[in-house]
């Protein structure tokens, strides 16, 4: 349908699917000559063989995580390449990072070996709005 030409939300429609899921579809199978459902079916296969076991954070996995944090001040971007260089099973950076997070709530100080200690989180929205008293308009 693609190659007749027809449109993303006119494929959607007959398989039953959001208008979304076509487009990462598209996006994700697609090569240099565009895209190919057998193509898109073998880039599939590879991707499910390369996640085939739920990476989980283990016990050795944490301590290395800790060693790597404390030890060697390494980020956690810089940890999960390691591991892949060295062919180590690691979870994601962004599970190192929820770790620190939970870490620093018990009050455990692994964050401080971080370059930028958890600052770069962003404050909630909205709150109380303060009007200042007299102020200029």
């Amino acid at each position: 349908m693609f190659r007749a030409g027809k449109r993303q939300k006119e494929i959607a429609e007959p398989v039953e699917k959001e208008k979304p899921v076509i487009s990462r579809e598209l996006k994700r199978n697609s090569h240099k000559r565009g895209y190919s459902a057998r193509l898109a079916q073998e880039y599939a296969g590879e991707r499910s063989e390369r996640y085939r076991f739920k990476r989980r954070f283990t016990d050795s996995i944490r301590k290395k995580a800790v060693k790597e944090l404390s030890g060697e001040q390494r980020s956690p971007e810089q940890i999960v390449g390691k591991a892949g260089w060295e062919g180590v099973p690691m979870v994601s950076h962004e599970h190192i990072c929820q770790f620190n997070r939970e870490d620093k709530k018990k009050g455990v100080t692994l964050c401080k070996h971080l370059r930028h200690g958890l600052k770069h989180r962003k404050r909630p929205v909205g709150g109380k709005k303060i009007s200042i008293p007299d102020k200029a308009t």
